[in-house]
Formats: structure tokens, sequence, C-alpha cells
């Protein structure tokens, strides 16, 4: 068997995708775009069993169930909404107390384009369902850029729709 033609004439080389960070409250007809994502990395795991009989030195290992958890950075410039709006805080006014609330559900959408232009199309949409918070992580560093919110926790499910041409933000 020849080997593959690796050569940088072979190499396509290809524009950075653009990904958008969409977020929606359960009841909320939107999506709202957040501006201020730095990193929001999903992890899929499937639940292991391991099998074993006496006198074998044999395993087999089954998988079970999927476990979903998201953990999400978000850049606390000058305000803080978007914090408060992926912990499921959405509305602020004066006196607003933003903190964890395992209680509160959300959903996050990943829009991933082909491009970086207004042009760009849709290769694929991820979709993370009822989001839970479960942990908050503020960290305050002396040096670095801007201050970056931590936010993880579990969620429903992550899966990814391919091909689809368009996405609804508005209701």
């Amino acid at each position: 068997m020849a080997r593959a033609d690796i050569t940088a004439t072979a190499l396509e080389v290809r524009e950075q995708y653009l990904s958008l960070v969409y977020h929606k409250v359960p009841g909320e007809a939107a999506w709202t775009l957040i501006h201020q994502g730095y990193t929001l990395s999903p992890d899929v795991q499937a639940e292991e069993k391991n099998y074993m009989r006496i006198g074998d030195k044999n395993q087999t290992t089954k998988y079970g169930t999927a476990k979903t958890t998201v953990s999400f950075e978000v850049y606390a410039e000058n305000d803080i909404e978007e914090v408060a709006r992926v912990l499921g805080v959405t509305t602020l006014v004066d006196g607003t107390v933003v903190q964890l609330d395992p209680t509160l559900i959300s959903d996050l959408a990943i829009v991933n384009f082909d491009g970086i232009t207004t042009a760009a199309n849709i290769l694929w949409t991820e979709y993370i369902n009822r989001f839970t918070p479960g942990q908050l992580t503020p960290p305050l560093e002396a040096e670095g850029d801007a201050r970056r919110f931590n936010v993880s926790g579990a969620a429903d499910s992550y899966y990814i729709v391919y091909g689809a041409t368009s996405f609804v933000v508005g209701p």
C-alpha cells in the first residue's frame, strides 16, 4: 500500500470557523447571543461497567447511560449581565443578587459557520439542553486580561444537528 500524499500542495488551507454561543431560559421565545463568552467545553461520557468471571483474566466493558458536563468561561469586563444569564438570572435591576442556584435551568446553542463574514453559511449547530450550574469560580488575578468567571455544571444532553441551514434567533 502506498503512502498517502501529504505534501503542501495536497493540504487544504482553511479559514478559521466562527462559532457563536446563544443562551435561552425555558419559556423565552428568543435566543440571546453571549458576546462575552471565552470558552465553552461540553463533555459527554458514558457510564462504564467492567464484568469479570471467576478465574478469567479477561474482562468485558459495557457502557451505560451518558452523562453531560459543561464548563463555560465568561468575561465580566464592565458588567455582570452575561455571567448572570449563564447562571439563569435573566433580569438585572439594582439590588439583584447574582449567585449560584442549581435549580435554575437554561439551554445553550453553538452555531458554527464556514467563515467569519456575514455571508458565511451555517455548517452545524450544537445544543446543550437543560444546563444546570453546579459550580461558580470567579478568580481575581493580579495579571492577565479581563476578569473571567467560570461556570460549570451538568446538562441533560449534548447533540449536534448537521446541515441545518438556519438558526432562529428571534420569536
